[in-house]
């Protein structure tokens, strides 16, 4: 929060596109209603927030019934026939900063709520929750500042699995890792929960123009548990990942280069006989082991036209874990009108590269600046 402006953003979003792998569904498309601000009491005081709504159209999804996969894999529900998920996501960020001499210090609030859902069997449901608590600390010097960042959060995770037509049901899976199910517990064991908790710590040096860099340590512990008339926890994942970043901003652009290394740790829980529905633990066995590199890099230009300017922008995102590449264009326009108001549309393309598939996705979108 020390190098953008004042300034209020509301923005229409849609995109459109293929898919590329079963759990992702064979096409994609959705829109989004954003707002985000930055407004200054005085020299001393900021107040900022965001607040966004998107929903998602997911066609011929298959295997995966959870919300989240990236984050609760290798522990997911799964089947064999899926069918259309449709995604609603309600985000909201907002805190308060506070500069006075050289000292600075913010605090924020981050919340994400989703639920996603299919119109027919099996029709998989599931309810998310994710708040974020985070602060910082830090020291500004001509154009640099040295900050300090702590966050905690608590996240949670419902997944159901129902049938509806009088054909019967099919076999619900509970992964016990990448390939194997959890045979035990898998067939009628429809409802499941995961319960988490994260946190993490960083440093960063921000210009307003300059170089910046920063590194951050990230950790979320998950428990899987199936609602068996009571509450049986049937795996643990840790997640622990390191994140460095460089990069420079300059008036009319930047670039900036992130590589993270993520380290997944899973455990597999195992019970004796069942008693009166009271599973006795036997054993935390620890079955899943993988470390994956995430790297990222983005760059943009801010062209002035005679009127309005012009911006570009590209990524490009690597993530081994699901052997994907990711490489994006955007273009946004933004033309003055009366007063501090500024009308802007864009464009964007996305190409998704994976191991054996591709696929394309495009979006627009448009909105006012004041």
């Amino acid at each position: 929060m020390v190098t953008d402006t004042a300034r209020t953003d509301l923005t229409l979003s849609g995109s459109f596109g293929r898919g590329t792998q079963v759990i992702e569904g064979r096409q994609r498309g959705g829109f989004a209603v954003q707002a985000q601000s930055v407004y200054d009491f005085n020299e001393v005081s900021r107040v900022f927030g965001e607040a966004s709504y998107r929903w998602e159209d997911n066609r011929q999804t298959r295997y995966v019934d959870n919300a989240d996969f990236r984050l609760t894999a290798p522990y997911l529900t799964v089947d064999t026939i899926g069918g259309d998920m449709r995604r609603e996501t309600y985000s909201f960020y907002g805190g308060y900063r506070m500069r006075k001499n050289h000292l600075l210090w913010h605090a924020a609030l981050q919340f994400r709520a989703e639920q996603s859902y299919r119109m027919r069997d099996p029709r998989a449901k599931n309810k998310v929750s994710d708040l974020r608590i985070e602060a910082s600390v830090g020291y500004q010097w001509q154009r640099y500042a040295l900050c300090l960042i702590a966050y905690g959060g608590r996240y949670k995770q419902n997944n159901e699995v129902r049938f509806y037509s009088e054909l019967g049901e099919t076999t619900i899976y509970h992964m016990a890792n990448d390939t194997e199910p959890y045979t035990r517990f898998s067939s009628n064991n429809k409802i499941s929960y995961y319960s988490g908790y994260r946190a993490g710590v960083g440093i960063q040096l921000l210009p307003t123009t300059g170089f910046m860099a920063g590194v951050q340590y990230d950790w979320i512990h998950l428990t899987k548990e199936l609602t068996i008339n009571t509450q049986v926890p049937i795996a643990g994942l840790h997640t622990h990942t390191l994140t460095a970043q460089l990069g420079y901003a300059a008036e009319r652009w930047r670039v900036l280069a992130t590589a993270a290394l993520e380290l997944k740790r899973g455990s597999q829980y195992l019970y004796g006989d069942n008693a009166n529905n009271y599973y006795q633990l036997l054993l935390i066995a620890r079955n899943y082991r993988l470390n994956t590199v995430l790297a990222n890099v983005y760059g943009d230009y801010r062209l002035p036209l005679p009127v309005g300017d012009l911006l570009f922008a590209g990524e490009v995102d690597y993530d081994a874990f699901m052997q994907h590449v990711q490489e994006c264009v955007h273009l946004q326009y933004t033309f003055p009108l009366k007063g501090k108001f500024s009308w802007l549309v864009g464009a964007q393309a996305r190409l998704h590269q994976y191991e054996n598939a591709h696929a394309w996705q495009v979006g627009i979108e448009t909105g006012l600046t004041f």
